[in-house]
């Protein structure tokens, strides 16, 4: 068994479509993937008929921003079909819309145009995010990469930022909860301090992304005994995105082999 339960497609801001990403994952010996991306489990039904066919067990999630930087929630073995659940996602994603709409009126201030049917790029599914706006800046030629895009443009502080003014750290935890998932803080070695680890457990999280791809041993560690401290299950993944996205390192975060076990006993629990 290999493990990556934290990776995304086209359908928020990853380079690969669905089939192509569960073909990727295959091909590292990967048996057990989670689709999360942000705010849409539209992908998943496409990638569970690829998972299938390669004997692969596909993990419905979802990964749910906040306006908390750096809070991201994600959501494991989710009711893709619960339509209450469904239809907080597309507020959500209504919601980055907006925002994308204000960033790309800022970059047109700077003489940049951008418009939504190049970020889309026939794909009106995607839920657009900052990744898309970075790659048609590279596409432009106006920066080399992703991380220049947001250094001089689209990071906090830069001339097209846009702050997210929507969902809470409580408020995406509780839309997974009605969605019969379990709620895991991603990447918390962001700067995510214990206190706000603590906090969110309060409010029904159940587990805290220990083993991800970009955390040091030492991280990793403390994270381990913080999940141990609040009873959280312990998770991980690569934050896969795609070639080209600097997000690379498909079901390289070295993630446990009951970690899948453990979160299914948390939602058996849960529900």
């Amino acid at each position: 068994m290999k493990i990556d339960l934290h990776t995304h497609s086209t359908y928020s801001d990853g380079t690969l479509a669905p089939e192509l990403l569960v073909e990727a994952a295959s091909k590292v010996g990967i048996t057990h993937l989670a689709l999360s991306d942000h705010d849409s489990t539209e992908g998943l039904s496409r990638a569970r008929t690829k998972a299938a066919q390669l004997n692969i067990t596909l993990i419905p999630a979802v990964e749910i921003n906040t306006e908390t930087n750096p809070i991201h929630i994600l959501g494991y073995f989710v009711d893709e079909n619960d339509s209450n659940f469904l239809n907080t996602l597309k507020k959500n994603r209504d919601s980055r819309e907006h925002r994308m709409n204000l960033m790309l009126e800022k970059l047109k201030g700077l003489g940049i145009n951008i418009s939504k049917e190049e970020l889309l790029n026939g794909n009106k599914d995607t839920a657009l995010g900052r990744p898309h706006v970075a790659d048609n800046l590279i596409k432009k030629g106006i920066v080399k990469s992703r991380a220049e895009a947001f250094d001089r443009y689209l990071g906090k502080g830069c001339p097209a930022f846009v702050p997210h003014k929507d969902t809470t750290p409580e408020d995406a935890i509780q839309t997974i909860l009605a969605g019969k998932g379990v709620p895991v803080l991603a990447h918390p070695g962001f700067g995510v301090q214990e206190e706000t680890i603590r906090l969110l457990t309060e409010k029904g999280l159940q587990g805290l992304e220990a083993y991800y791809l970009k955390h040091s041993p030492d991280q990793i560690k403390k994270f381990l005994e913080i999940a141990k401290r609040y009873h959280l299950v312990a998770t991980g993944g690569s934050d896969y995105h795609g070639p080209g996205s600097g997000h690379e390192a498909l079901g390289q975060a070295n993630v446990p082999l009951n970690t899948v076990e453990e979160i299914l006993k948390r939602k058996e629990k849960l529900f």
